[in-house]
């Protein structure tokens, strides 16, 4: 899988992905379809996944790095 950094414009429930940038487009989730929290281990920072569907039907695994705060994606 091809993991490419991404700009988190909105949450919702200030937790959940609501729209990103991806490649100088904007996405809008449309739904959550799978949630999951990965441990911190001494090579990588705790990261929690979300498996997204967009509103053009396009599919994504966001990624974020919860102490980075940073966001990523995976397709």
């Amino acid at each position: 899988m091809r993991v490419e950094p991404i700009l988190l414009r909105e949450k919702r429930f200030n937790f959940l992905p609501q729209r990103f940038l991806y490649r100088g487009t904007e996405q809008q989730v449309r739904r959550i379809q799978r949630t999951w929290d990965a441990a911190a281990t001494w090579k990588r920072n705790a990261r929690r996944y979300f498996d997204v569907r967009c509103t053009d039907d396009r599919c994504f695994r966001l990624v974020h790095d919860v102490a980075l705060n940073a966001w990523f994606a995976e397709r």
